[in-house]
């Protein structure tokens, strides 16, 4: 319980939701026909694709992406120690965003149609997903629902 105090959670009495086995469950829940490659986001992409996102403690973090450039799926999920650190790290997954939604250098046209379609940054308490699927919406009312 301490582990949610601070983060207003407001009667919040239940276990901290496991972001690990959130994502493992979403994954499963495609089917093996439908799970593209997907790796870790490592230290050096880490500070390439999240500029900053290092300088923040976290409790838990899933950061993948396909591993096919073309493909635009991408799940980044992080639970921060300190509410003060939100904001911040919401603005780095929004930079992502904005990143991947406009024309440029390693960015191919139907990834940033993609990405403009089916890209969304969620906060919740401590927590904050980026996540881009063409499923977006129901994977951010899956992970709200985890609050609830």
């Amino acid at each position: 319980l301490a582990a949610c105090g601070g983060n207003g959670g407001g009667g919040q009495n239940k276990e901290a939701p496991d972001l690990n086995k959130y994502y493992e469950d979403f994954m499963a829940s495609l089917g093996a026909d439908n799970q593209p490659a997907m790796g870790d986001v490592e230290a050096e992409q880490l500070s390439q694709l999240y500029p900053g996102l290092e300088n923040y403690a976290a409790k838990q973090s899933v950061l993948k992406m396909a591993m096919i450039s073309a493909v635009a799926f991408e799940f980044a999920l992080v639970e921060l120690e300190n509410a003060a650190d939100v904001q911040k790290a919401e603005e780095i997954f929004q930079a992502r965003v904005t990143a991947k939604t406009t024309d440029g250098p390693g960015n191919y046209p139907e990834e940033v149609e993609m990405w403009q379609r089916s890209a969304q940054v969620v906060e919740n308490g401590n927590y904050i997903m980026l996540v881009c699927h063409d499923d977006a919406d129901a994977i951010v009312e899956e992970f709200n629902a985890l609050f609830a």
